[in-house]
């Protein structure tokens, strides 16, 4: 016999509002399939409504039943660990790239992607993202206009002061 979970009116109602509001999708999906359970199908049928084994859906469930809405996050530790080092990322910024033999004056992310040997093999973005994960803020550079003529400023006009 299928194992049934049993949910109290208040549980119905937050996985209801779960299911439409909440900020991170993962967590939306899990509570409409806990909404499927709560209606009295069988985790197969719930598991299927949402495109999940029917063992996801169960695990849910008692993750709900015991933790409540913490019970639905994903939990700390999961998936890959980061192969990407924050002292060893820092040492290398606190470095200009002329040092490595990169003719700029600021890092791009493909420059670091070159360099950094825990960076080695990933993409602009990649390496943004772990750049925010490591705490540190990218910014790129902004081109500076300069003229040797006297009257530039007057002349720039209001084209430069958007």
């Amino acid at each position: 016999m299928p194992k049934v979970w049993e949910f109290t009116k208040d549980q119905v109602k937050e996985l209801e509002s779960l299911s439409r509001t909440h900020p991170k999708a993962h967590v939306r999906m899990k509570a409409l399939a806990l909404c499927h359970l709560a209606d009295g199908k069988r985790a197969a049928q719930a598991a299927e409504a949402v495109r999940v084994h029917r063992v996801s859906v169960g695990t849910w469930a008692d993750r709900y039943l015991a933790d409540g809405v913490d019970g639905l996050e994903v939990a700390e530790g999961r998936g890959r660990p980061s192969t990407v080092s924050a002292e060893e990322l820092g040492s290398y910024l606190h470095q200009s790239p002329r040092a490595f033999g990169i003719d700029l004056t600021r890092w791009s992310l493909s420059a670091l992607a070159e360099v950094v040997p825990c960076l080695k093999g990933m993409s602009p973005a990649g390496v943004k993202k772990a750049l925010e994960r490591c705490n540190f803020a990218y910014k790129r550079g902004q081109p500076h206009l300069h003229s040797p003529d006297p009257e530039y400023e007057a002349k720039k006009g209001q084209w430069i002061k958007l």
